[in-house]
């Protein structure tokens, strides 16, 4: 049962991390839903107050973006590394003012943070402000998640929720509310006190996603964002070696069931529709699953619905694995009225992919992209560049690839050695404990490993940036598929 009264409240933070580089228009953002959906769920299922700030939205003179901000987000990043080391050494910035203000403006008696390894230094930034309030500060997210005893030193938090964080979350503000038990007996939590931090063992993960409530979008300005954010499941079933999925959702796919996914995009299109004034991108629908495409038959089982229930009035995008794309699949897709996909096809070097364990060749992806492109579905593809172990030859081989298989667009990124992930115990030799300057930890052109490699990283990458520039120029000319 649901208590009548609201007695503690929570305000949930998504920090400024892209807007520091004047990644700032509404179509480079997407909703924050990861703490929408906590928002919703201590509110609707555990009966406390919440709201939510997002830095990515912060409105003040000189976060606007230089040049033009019609660029690849990846190019703006790049541009704008020197301005956001500067917001991020300057404590006494306006940007933190400004945070500290919309935070303690809510009187909070809890204050999240949801925290990454990019985002480190300005969750520091954010939390130094905050307990000057005396007010508990709790992280989450995939960085407190693997490293929860760095993250607690190194920010000064006080509490880290380790893995998924609605139980955790909900049980802490019981208890500093005086419902049940004390915080350190919760698990899939960590404590800062005494000098020490202590990670209890982690909990079971929510079996039932349905169990969770539909995010509730007004708890932000939908005009600050393009678009509809959509999650339908958790979890990877795959084993890559770059990526630290598995420590947060574990390899266990759980799939929301397709009336709970209907249900949602329902209540979106009634929002939309009633919309005084629409905004630009209200039927555009991004879904953010680790790979949309991982369960054939429920994905064909959505698609059915989506178009019996005349749902594909909005526009989808999604990420797929190549190599789980077929003619109907593709041909329903189109038909629920998917319009762009993004593949994570990462390098063109068999030898690269075999060590990074992708479980795709470069023929998958030339097959995935030609069904893609008859069908009428832009394709969207993503390459890294700074594998362990790659050479100049490997990248020239993604190069030939996305010659061969001409994809609609491509996205290149620098590898980031996360923490939880194979490639980050590979190549960073350091402590965790002893490094620093975590905002070098993004895809856009801060390399952290080029004394690994037999090549200068920043200098092919951006190579590779000229490259891609170039690809998209040719392309323009020749592409057949409208915008």
């Amino acid at each position: 049962m649901i208590p009548s009264v609201n007695d503690m409240k929570v305000v949930l933070v998504r920090p400024p991390f892209y807007a520091l580089f004047g990644v700032t228009t509404p179509k480079m953002k997407t909703y924050p839903l990861n703490i929408l959906g906590l928002a919703t769920y201590v509110r609707d299922r555990a009966g406390h107050d919440a709201a939510v700030i997002d830095g990515e939205s912060i409105s003040i003179p000189g976060l606007e973006p230089e040049g033009d901000p019609n660029r690849d987000p990846e190019q703006v990043m790049n541009a704008g590394i020197p301005r956001m080391v500067g917001i991020l050494e300057d404590p006494d910035h306006p940007l933190w003012q400004e945070m500290e203000r919309l935070i303690t403006d809510q009187s909070p008696d809890l204050v999240g943070i949801s925290c990454n390894s990019g985002n480190l230094d300005t969750v520091r930034r954010i939390v130094d402000r905050v307990k000057r309030y005396r007010v508990p500060v709790i992280l989450g997210g995939s960085h407190p998640t693997v490293l929860p005893e760095q993250t607690l030193t190194y920010t000064g938090a006080d509490l880290a929720a380790v893995g998924e964080g609605e139980l955790t979350l909900a049980a802490v503000m019981d208890a500093l509310d005086g419902r049940r038990g004390s915080v350190g007996e919760i698990p899939s939590l960590a404590l800062r006190g005494n000098g020490m931090v202590t990670v209890r063992s982690r909990g079971k993960l929510i079996a039932d996603l349905d169990s969770l409530p539909i995010p509730d979008r007004s708890f932000v300005r939908r005009d600050d964002y393009f678009g509809e954010v959509l999650l339908t499941g958790r979890g990877c079933p795959f084993n890559c070696s770059y990526c630290a999925s598995r420590n947060i959702w574990g390899r266990k796919v759980r799939l929301r069931s397709t009336a709970s996914i209907i249900e949602e995009l329902e209540l979106l299109a009634e929002g939309a529709e009633n919309e005084p004034e629409p905004r630009p991108g209200r039927w555009v629908v991004k879904i953010v699953d680790d790979t949309f495409t991982v369960s054939r038959r429920r994905t064909l089982e959505l698609l059915d619905r989506i178009i019996d229930r005349k749902l594909n009035r909005f526009e989808f995008t999604g990420g797929v694995r190549a190599d789980t794309l077929d003619e109907e699949l593709v041909r329903r897709m189109r038909e629920a009225n998917f319009r762009r996909v993004t593949l994570g096809v990462e390098s063109g070097s068999p030898r690269i992919l075999a060590k990074i364990r992708k479980g795709e060749t470069n023929e998958d992806v030339k097959r995935a992209v030609a069904l893609l492109r008859a069908a009428g579905i832009h394709s969207h593809a993503f390459f890294m560049i700074g594998l362990p172990g790659e050479t100049p030859e490997d990248i020239e081989l993604s190069k030939k690839l996305i010659n061969e298989a001409q994809p609609d667009h491509v996205e290149i990124n620098m590898v980031t050695p996360y923490p939880g992930t194979d490639i980050f115990s590979e190549l960073i030799p350091e402590d965790p404990l002893k490094i620093d300057r975590w905002y070098r930890w993004f895809h856009q052109g801060m390399s952290t490993h080029s004394d690994q490699l037999g090549y200068d990283l920043d200098k092919e990458y951006h190579n590779f940036l000229e490259f891609a520039r170039n690809y998209h120029a040719s392309r323009a000319k020749t592409s057949a598929i409208p915008s």
